[in-house]
């Protein structure tokens, strides 16, 4: 089965992030939950983030850039990139913040469908503490950054 995604969910990950990394937010608390802060890595912001913890290998505390890759260079694989190191990764989430150049704020983009209760009971047990989710309609209905982001905390 091939995942199509759709124009607003795409576009919605977008412009949530562009408010993210909008030097503003580094003075403010957006998110109600953290400050904000760049660090020495260009991305601070992975799309279509692949979790995966086995006790040795772990996305959630740890990710990819400094589990498979040089540690410099940003490093975000899909499922297809990591089957080639064995790895099956058994949860996607559509963003992933990253604080001190780690895992820390998992985001879902609410399309059509909240996340489902089996997915959140996967995560949790995958040891993520800190999701949301954020509705797709929400954020293009907004002609501008809002000054706090309407959310649901889901972890």
């Amino acid at each position: 089965m091939v995942f199509v995604e759709s124009y607003l969910h795409k576009l919605s990950k977008d412009v949530l992030s562009e408010w993210i990394t909008d030097p503003l937010t580094e003075t403010n608390t957006f998110f109600n939950i953290f400050e904000f802060k760049n660090t020495n890595r260009k991305n601070n912001i992975l799309y279509e983030y692949c979790i995966y913890n086995n006790h040795k290998i772990n996305s959630v505390k740890y990710d990819w850039t400094d589990l498979l890759g040089d540690g410099v260079n940003d490093y975000n694989p899909d499922f297809k990139d990591l089957t080639k190191y064995g790895i099956f990764s058994v949860a996607v989430c559509d963003m992933c913040i990253l604080r001190n150049n780690k895992p820390f704020l998992f985001i879902e983009i609410k399309n059509t469908n909240p996340v489902s209760e089996k997915k959140l009971k996967l995560l949790k047990s995958l040891g993520v503490k800190n999701l949301i989710e954020v509705d797709a309609s929400y954020i293009m209905s907004q002609i501008g950054k809002p000054t706090m982001l309407k959310y649901t905390k889901l972890i």
